[in-house]
């Protein structure tokens, strides 16, 4: 069985440079120290550095997905995104608004998604943002959430299948 373990670092709480300041060139510290693993039981399969907490200066920091319990909603429909891109679900932010089964709060109908660092569509593909922007959302490099989505692949995954995961602080 699969099972999808995130490792927040505490620092990564801490992204701004300048804590008065909310901008591009600010909001880059600590960027990607968190961890993403993915199991086969005991067996971890997959690892790589990614961005959990909200750092996009046009963003909200309370977007950010709490720690604790989550399932990922696998192969959601990707909108304006160029990869393959999944969505997360039952669980909630850190200022406890729950994200549903659409991976939407009741409130706020923008997506809590596991996607890459590449500017979206209608920037042209391939085209890599400065650092992974996060506007609560999971963000990889896009070369490791092409690998994850290869072990999904290989793993017989379809879109809407769902595979639990937790998010720890460490």
């Amino acid at each position: 069985m699969l099972f999808i373990r995130i490792k927040r670092k505490a620092t990564s709480y801490h992204y701004k440079r300048d804590e008065k300041k909310n901008d591009w060139m600010n909001n880059d510290l600590h960027s990607c120290e968190d961890s993403i693993e993915l199991y086969d039981d005991e067996a971890m399969i997959f690892s790589a550095k990614c961005q959990s907490v909200s750092n996009i200066p046009t963003g909200r920091y309370e977007d950010t997905i709490a720690e604790g319990p989550f399932l990922l909603n696998c192969f959601v429909d990707q909108r304006s995104f160029y990869p393959r891109i999944h969505g997360f679900c039952d669980t909630y932010d850190i200022e406890n608004q729950y994200i549903d089964t659409n991976s939407v709060e009741e409130n706020d109908k923008n997506r809590w998604l596991l996607h890459d660092d590449q500017k979206l569509k209608p920037n042209p593909p391939n085209q890599i943002t400065r650092i992974p922007w996060s506007a609560g959302c999971v963000v990889l490099h896009k070369g490791d959430l092409e690998a994850f989505n290869r072990v999904l692949d290989a793993y017989n995954i379809k879109r809407g299948d769902t595979i639990d995961g937790e998010i720890l602080g460490v």
